[in-house]
């Protein structure tokens, strides 16, 4: 497709590093919490076709399932959501859904257990929100517990206080669905490669370990090398660990669809760089977005048609593509950039 060939998007040609088994859920999609066109992927599944075959796990924000709803939500409230078939829509797609939680911020970080115990509540909320609605929830991603952990009121930046509250928080949540797999969402390089690393330890000595790791990669922040070190890095602890490794795509710029998919191509360049063959690669892959305007809306970018040049899911086949080989057939090698 032409989105490619005019961004230079990713890919490097076939490499020596080890693989890992394929995970089944491989590709996972989280559109932008309040795009316009949010509750038409349910209502008109025609224009995803391709897109929808290849996801694995739908993603929702856990604003999603409140009631007020949030502000960043726009139109796509609980009860839109309800009505559009949403979470029964999935289970019937056979696509597994999955929710975006806080379970360590800020506001939680009380003196007592009353805090934690307001975000394990709010959590146990919204999971009965989704089977009231027909759905059935298979994942649960921690929203970046070490980024609010910093806090000094959270005991910051020393990382033991956040990996007791996650422990907490984990052993709860697990206690009331043990089905549930709760895993880890953090960014980097906010914090290091080791310190990753270091939370992943604290947790198993707590007795809880996520059951997956996704990297929000800033990856503007940068130096040459850095990437592809650090994220292999992390992949091979996470093996170390029986711990699913995957790389969060987004984009940086909400003023535009375009603009936004320049910044999906440039991260899509690095993970090809970095990994190079399909069996290679991340074992989850997450197309989200949570950027926002310039006037504080979360609607970038749209998400249909999968036809129309820089919408979500259009970047999302074409990138699946180009990761897997689909030039000429997948090959299962990422293909090279344009000019190497």
């Amino acid at each position: 497709m032409l989105l490619a060939t005019a961004l230079g998007i990713a890919l490097a040609v076939p490499g020596t590093s080890s693989t890992l088994p394929v995970s089944a859920d491989r590709i996972w999609f989280s559109p932008g919490p309040g795009t316009l066109d949010y509750s038409r992927l349910f209502d008109h599944p025609e224009e995803w076709t391709r897109a929808r075959d290849v996801v694995t796990v739908f993603k929702f924000y856990a604003q999603h399932t409140q009631t007020p709803a949030s502000a960043i939500v726009g139109p796509n409230t609980y009860d839109a959501l309800v009505r559009a078939g949403a979470f029964a829509k999935l289970r019937k797609w056979k696509i597994k859904t999955a929710l975006e939680a806080g379970s360590v911020k800020e506001f939680w970080c009380t003196p007592g257990g009353s805090g934690m115990e307001a975000s394990i509540r709010s959590t146990l909320d919204a999971v009965k929100a989704i089977e009231e609605a027909g759905g059935m929830l298979a994942y649960l991603a921690m929203d970046e517990p070490w980024v609010s952990g910093r806090a000094n009121v959270c005991g910051g930046p020393a990382l033991e206080p956040t990996a007791d509250r996650v422990a907490t928080y984990m052993s709860a949540v697990a206690r009331s669905h043990p089905q549930l797999k709760i895993g880890l969402i953090e960014a980097y390089p906010f914090s290091s490669a080791a310190a990753i690393e270091t939370m992943l330890q604290l947790l198993r000595t707590r007795g809880v370990s996520p059951a997956f790791l996704h990297m929000d990669v800033d990856w503007h922040a940068l130096k040459t090398g850095d990437f592809a070190r650090d994220m292999k890095r992390l992949q091979a602890f996470a093996k170390s660990q029986v711990i699913p490794f995957g790389i969060i795509i987004v984009g940086y710029n909400g003023e535009a669809d375009a603009l936004y998919v320049i910044d999906t191509a440039g991260i899509a360049n690095l993970i090809a760089d970095a990994f190079q063959t399909w069996d290679a690669m991340p074992q989850h892959v997450i197309f989200q977005s949570w950027v926002v305007t310039s006037t504080g809306l979360f609607i970038t970018p749209s998400n249909l048609p999968e036809g129309r040049l820089y919408t979500h899911t259009n970047q999302l086949w074409d990138l699946f593509r180009r990761l897997r080989g689909g030039i000429g057939g997948n090959t299962g090698s990422a293909i090279p950039r344009t000019g190497r």
